[in-house]
């Protein structure tokens, strides 16, 4: 089954100089009917006005993944050396046992990130803040694991934070994105009874027949296998979770 939410549907979160669009319940914004999918969290993306910034007080239990999509950003956690961050970098933050503080800020007119929050399979570790750049934001006509918890999809024992490495997750999920072109079909499949949960970027695309639109969502499930074509060379997320 697939649930559709169009961009007008999710919530909105504002801070000063940041407008963010929330597919699940976040800061003031609360729905109880969309409150987790899985081990998904939260699903924002952020727009900024030129040096805005994000900030987060303490936090504990989370993999926050961070992909940039527009412009440049410094993301610092804990009072660490920031990272900068340019287009198609992915930064993850694994608060572990917990974080006092954590913030992103533009550094360049016209930013934008798209952030996905994840509860890991368990609580406590030493809380992780690691960047990997990606010259290539997704794949081309077929799916780029970006980020992953699984360890066949990271064979290498350590991160090296290679560019074609997925981020390592401690959450048993898989975040994928793909730039599909117009009139190109590909399938995914997944075993059964795991969540699926899709994000339009930018574009047009249809799942199973089902058309969705820019900055929509799709939450599925008791679907092992779904069919993605594109529209107007839309550019998606999907995420695979327990």
């Amino acid at each position: 089954m697939i649930t559709l939410r169009s961009a007008r549907d999710l919530g909105t979160v504002t801070q000063p100089g940041v407008t963010i669009s929330c597919h699940f319940s976040f800061a003031e914004y609360r729905n109880p009917a969309h409150v987790h999918w899985g081990q998904i969290r939260a699903i924002n993306t952020a727009v900024f006005e030129p040096f805005a910034e994000f900030r987060l007080g303490e936090e504990e239990a989370r993999d926050i993944v961070t992909i940039v999509l527009k412009g440049n950003f410094f993301a610092e956690v804990g009072g660490q050396a920031p990272h900068q961050l340019q287009e198609g970098d992915i930064h993850l933050l694994s608060a572990g046992q917990g974080i006092q503080e954590a913030k992103w800020w533009a550094a360049s007119p016209d930013s934008s990130f798209v952030q996905v929050w994840l509860l890991p399979d368990e609580e406590g570790g030493v809380p992780e803040s690691v960047v990997h750049h990606r010259p290539v934001r997704h794949g081309q006509n077929a799916l780029a694991i970006l980020a992953s918890g699984f360890a066949e999809d990271s064979p290498e024992d350590t991160d090296s934070g290679q560019a074609d490495e997925p981020v390592p997750l401690r959450a048993s999920a898989r975040i994928m994105g793909m730039i599909l072109q117009s009139g190109v079909t590909t399938h995914y499949t997944t075993g059964a009874g795991r969540l699926l949960y899709l994000i339009v970027l930018s574009g047009t695309i249809k799942i199973n027949d089902q058309p969705i639109s820019s900055g929509a969502g799709a939450a599925i499930y008791n679907e092992t296998e779904v069919r993605l074509q594109g529209e107007t060379n839309p550019t998606i997320l999907l995420i695979d979770t327990a």
